[in-house]
């Protein structure tokens, strides 16, 4: 998986990138303090911060979902990805 975070990303976005780019840099600058903070979230920072399809709407949940419930869908992805290696 390749991480939100990693060399070739937008982020950190400069003056001249649109309106989106920047809401999304502070959605994700939102979301990589709550899971810093977070002893529980840390632990799961590679699936949280992976190349997600939907990230806007991904970096929204992550910033606002319990982390409880974050942490069952990681579990859940952990999961599905050993399924796929069998």
């Amino acid at each position: 998986m390749t991480r939100l975070d990693s060399p070739g990303m937008a982020f950190p976005v400069t003056s001249d990138h649109d309106e989106r780019d920047r809401l999304r840099y502070r959605m994700f600058s939102d979301a990589d303090r709550r899971v810093a903070r977070s002893p529980r979230l840390r632990k799961l920072r590679d699936i949280i911060f992976a190349d997600w399809e939907n990230v806007t709407e991904h970096l929204e949940w992550v910033r606002t979902a319990k982390v409880s419930e974050i942490c069952a869908w990681a579990d859940q992805i952990k999961n599905d990805l050993k399924e796929d290696e069998r």
